[in-house]
């Protein structure tokens, strides 16, 4: 028996869901089958727009008539399948054509005879208008969109556009509204996040907790929904949108469900986590995120096994400069001198324990001094808290004047495009002039905005700092044991540590890398640092503190080099060991 294959598709998820297009397409390619008596075959597109999305299903329909399993299409009209014109011409000759396919449409339903000149040139003709009213459509639905935004912003409401409200909100109203009881959990996702959860651990948790998800059938969450939730900015209190047909992007207030400063926090940690998977990694390294080669690259890790010409299985780990991995983008050679990779775990070990002993010979860090640093914790995190919550309100000021300049900006250049205003006119003169005072405003305020990111950065790693005083202050030895918290020491105590090529000529005068360099730099300035008392005799009298250095330069370090087959060689004269 031969099957009528119904193809059916809403443009929406909305019309998906609610306006049950896709249920009536269906009942009626039914009874189309039945009426030329073929045998119903569904080809579900779901929501899908023709115009920007990838449809599976269309392409498997194509596959299928190249194959001779598909001789008759259905579909309620032919804006189902095409709205582009340049789509459908090519359709109907790459397919419909050159394989003998019949194509009906309607409940009727009609036989489209594109043997016939008159129906094909009609049928080439409606696909052109059904465009152009997609087309119209589109444009209104912008100046729909720019409208309510001129009204929201005159009467300082948070308007919503339509689709499906990000969890943690609600339309009211045709207003974002806080979702109570999802509020909540969005809250404990950026937390959980924060302290150290992974994707999947969030995952697991809200689908143990029959957290209900907005889009999945399954009813279970998706990571890359709760990767894309955890990046969204719209948590921080401003909403962006764009309008398509004047290119350009504004925000508008909505309430904030989480502060700037924690959202950064998270970027940075997913960021991190990012620059990990992309280098496919499966094993942990100490110095991941520490390391950065002299010319700029942060440096990679791997682990890597081969056998030896004596059947011996050796497990190589080392740190590498990723330059190479980058030159192909370039096309050019690598310009980084730094060709050797370091031996990880002679490299994990020299720099741990040059900055333990650094940590240790600091008078600010001594225990006299320590002791008087962890009474006034709690005064300096109230402090910096307070100094938080301040930049924090200077945010949410400085997101509204970006939201009503940008605003004020998209009015105008609405009125410029719409209006139709003549080129080089006086009218348009004098719109442009007025955008570019708008523009060089919202350039200041959007650098007024990064300051207060860097200020709440600088806040933040301030806490750190504070909060690792009181953990690792006492026995540093045995709280550094475990890998974890040798990775949380670090990350207290040093910003970054650069590492250099070292060269030395060889037997041929030829200059050649005999090893690297590093370079430590601490987030306080604690090296070399000096602990004067007002006077040797009478300690009692007090002291002060002379400030020291925030890096610390080691030198030539052979033993650090990965040196594949060679057993180490003795030390030279002036080398670190």
């Amino acid at each position: 028996m031969n099957y009528l294959d119904c193809y059916t598709r809403v443009s929406t998820t909305e019309q998906k869901k609610t306006g049950n297009s896709l249920v009536v397409q269906r009942d009626i390619g039914k009874k189309v089958a039945k009426k030329l008596g073929l045998k119903f075959r569904h080809r579900d597109e779901g929501s899908r727009s023709s115009t920007i999305h990838y449809r599976d299903v269309l392409e498997q329909l194509k596959d299928d008539i190249e194959k001779g399993l598909v001789k008759n299409i259905w579909c309620q009209d032919r804006s189902r399948m095409f709205r582009d014109m340049t789509d459908g011409l090519l359709f109907r000759r790459d397919f419909i054509e050159k394989y003998d396919v019949t194509v009906y449409e309607g409940e009727l339903p009609t036989q489209i005879d594109f043997n016939n000149e008159d129906e094909s040139v009609m049928y080439d003709i409606i696909t052109r208008l059904q465009q152009y009213e997609n087309k119209k459509r589109i444009e209104k639905s912008q100046r729909g969109k720019v409208a309510k935004l001129k009204d929201a912003v005159a009467s300082n409401k948070s308007v919503y556009l339509g689709g499906s409200a990000l969890f943690g909100y609600k339309n009211v109203d045709k207003e974002w509204q806080l979702n109570k009881e999802e509020v909540k959990w969005v809250k404990w996702m950026f937390q959980a996040y924060e302290d150290g959860k992974s994707t999947k651990d969030i995952k697991n948790h809200l689908d143990k907790n029959n957290v209900p998800t907005r889009r999945t059938e399954s009813g279970l969450w998706n990571m890359v929904t709760i990767q894309k939730m955890l990046s969204n900015k719209t948590y921080t209190g401003i909403h962006t949108v764009y309008i398509k047909k004047i290119d350009r992007k504004f925000s508008f207030k909505v309430d904030k469900i989480i502060t700037v400063s924690q959202f950064n926090r998270v970027q940075k940690t997913l960021n991190a986590n990012q620059k990990n998977k992309d280098n496919n990694k499966k094993h942990d390294a100490l110095l991941d995120g520490f390391l950065v080669c002299e010319c700029g690259n942060a440096m990679g890790s791997k682990h890597q096994k081969y056998i030896k010409k004596t059947g011996i299985s050796v497990d190589q780990k080392k740190y590498f400069c990723r330059e190479k991995e980058y030159q192909w983008r370039r096309s050019e050679e690598s310009r980084c001198v730094n060709s050797k990779a370091l031996d990880m775990r002679e490299t994990d070990s020299f720099i741990t324990n040059t900055i333990k002993k650094i940590v240790k010979d600091s008078s600010l860090l001594k225990q006299h001094t320590k002791e008087a640093v962890l009474k006034e914790k709690n005064r300096v995190e109230d402090d910096f808290i307070e100094e938080r919550n301040k930049i924090e309100a200077k945010v949410q000021r400085i997101q509204k004047s970006i939201d009503n300049i940008e605003n004020q900006i998209v009015e105008l250049e609405v009125k410029r495009v719409m209006e139709g205003l003549g080129e080089n006119s006086k009218e348009e003169r004098i719109v442009l002039k007025v955008i570019q005072r708008y523009e060089q405003e919202l350039e200041k305020q959007h650098e007024e905005y990064k300051l207060c990111e860097k200020a709440l950065s600088v806040l933040d790693k301030e806490l750190v700092w504070v909060d690792w005083v009181g953990k690792f202050s006492d026995e540093l030895d045995a709280k550094t044991r475990k890998f974890e918290d040798r990775q949380e020491f670090l990350k207290g105590v040093i910003d970054k540590i650069i590492v250099s090529a070292e060269f030395t000529m060889n037997r041929d005068e030829k200059k050649v890398q005999h090893g690297h360099s590093f370079k430590i730099m601490f987030n306080m300035k604690i090296v070399g640092d000096k602990l004067i008392y007002t006077d040797e005799t009478k300690k009692t009298l007090g002291y002060k503190i002379k400030e020291g250095k925030n890096s610390h330069e080691t030198g030539l370090v052979y033993d650090v080099t990965a040196r594949a087959g060679r057993k180490k060689v003795k030390k030279k004269a002036g080398e670190t060991q």
